[in-house]
């Protein structure tokens, strides 16, 4: 596809009624959208609100179960961007799957959010822990360990075309302990789009699944 061919599609694409987005301006106090899916995840305490939202993009990494031969043992690697100002009681998972949408797109950041971190693992004695890393915008650091997690809505965007297996659960995270986290101490993954894995698998196989999610980020 010619370059100006492939941008007019890019446009399209993310001008489309399937990615558009409402009205996007902060509302007074931003809701942990937790009365989307069912119970298992706690909210903050009364009155809490986040210290800022990130938006996370980037892929859910699997390997196979010999025994199983089902995927497990997932890391995941994503950028951060700040979303804060723009999330309301409307925007729901609008800016995931606009996100999400236009990673495989030449144009991966339509909205000019800043970057602010990135998401990945890494090995600790209480195995793969998941890190957020915001060094270089000053807001923190976090290394995580899961509290619980819910299965994402009926109506989660399923994932990009070849690898919509469908949206990974929604999770709440706290501080893991070991006294490396900075200014944070805890955060919620919700809205998210694509991210899990095919049922089956080969052996040693390997598969690495586009994703984006809201990360509300907690002291």
């Amino acid at each position: 596809m010619a370059p100006l061919t492939s941008l007019v599609a890019t446009l399209a694409l993310l001008s489309s009624t399937a990615f558009a987005l409402p009205p996007l301006q902060r509302s007074a106090s931003s809701v942990l959208p937790l009365n989307e899916v069912g119970p298992g995840l706690s909210p903050p305490p009364p009155g809490a609100s986040p210290v800022f939202i990130a938006l996370g993009v980037g892929t859910q990494n699997y390997t196979c179960n010999a025994t199983s031969l089902t995927f497990g043992s997932n890391v995941a690697l994503a950028d951060l961007y700040d979303v804060t100002k723009f999330i309301n009681a409307n925007t729901k998972n609008s800016i995931t799957n606009l996100y999400l949408a236009a990673s495989t797109t030449p144009i991966k950041n339509p909205l000019q959010l800043q970057h602010i971190g990135k998401h990945y693992f890494t090995k600790t004695v209480s195995g793969n822990s998941p890190n957020f890393d915001f060094t270089e915008s000053g807001k923190g650091f976090l290394q995580a360990k899961k509290v619980a997690n819910v299965a994402a809505p009926a109506d989660a965007w399923a994932g990009l075309k070849g690898q919509a297996y469908g949206a990974v659960d929604w999770l709440y995270l706290v501080d893991n302990g070991l006294e490396v986290s900075r200014h944070l101490g805890s955060v919620y993954r919700v809205e998210t789009a694509g991210g899990k894995p095919p049922a089956s698998c080969k052996a040693g196989e390997q598969a690495f699944v586009p994703y984006a999610a809201e990360y509300w980020f907690y002291k």
